[in-house]
């Protein structure tokens, strides 16, 4: 099953955490607003930077092929040495060319310190979705959740010196212990 991602007008706004919200429509670099509304430091943690096939909806949202590879890293944000937001990235082959490429290889660096710092860049939109138990971002979080909580997520679509990437970033329930 897919999440059905919706604009920030079509959801139900009440229906969410009042404490997750800030974090969850934060639209500058949300490691940077993570790391002034913490308590504690904040740390990348890489858990991939591989080449593979992107998901079905992330392909279509990007204009390529199911069957084109892609970039795809995949990283937890930690406070407190908790997980607190599971990122995954998918950047086409074709966005990996000239000054783009440096994207390949950034380890434990934030994503968005790179991309809030190129003046070229730009964020075109913002889904959000319900992370339910039976879709595929669920099963690459599982084991950090409790199947009983509300998890959400959001997928942003960006272009870098007019190249699209895409970011979808899962907000598991330790990210409220992040609130001053």
């Amino acid at each position: 099953m897919k999440i059905r991602w919706q604009s920030k007008q079509c959801l139900k706004i009440h229906a969410i955490d009042k404490r997750l919200r800030s974090f969850l429509f934060q639209t500058g670099s949300l490691t940077r607003y993570i790391q002034q509304s913490s308590k504690a430091a904040i740390q990348v943690e890489l858990e991939t930077e591989t080449w593979g096939f992107p998901m079905r909806d992330e392909a279509s949202l990007l204009g390529i092929r199911t069957a084109e590879y892609a970039f795809i890293r995949e990283s937890w944000l930690k406070s407190s040495n908790k997980r607190i937001v599971y990122a995954r990235t998918i950047i086409p082959g074709k966005t990996l060319k000239g000054k783009t490429r440096k994207l390949a290889n950034i380890g434990n660096k934030p994503l968005g310190e790179i991309l809030f710092a190129d003046k070229t860049t730009h964020r075109s939109s913002i889904r959000y979705g319900k992370v339910m138990p039976n879709c595929d971002l669920y099963e690459l979080i599982k084991d950090n959740v409790n199947e009983k909580e509300e998890i959400w997520g959001r997928q942003s679509l960006f272009y870098i010196q007019y190249k699209p990437l895409l970011i979808s970033e899962v907000f598991l329930p330790a990210i409220l212990t992040c609130i001053k």
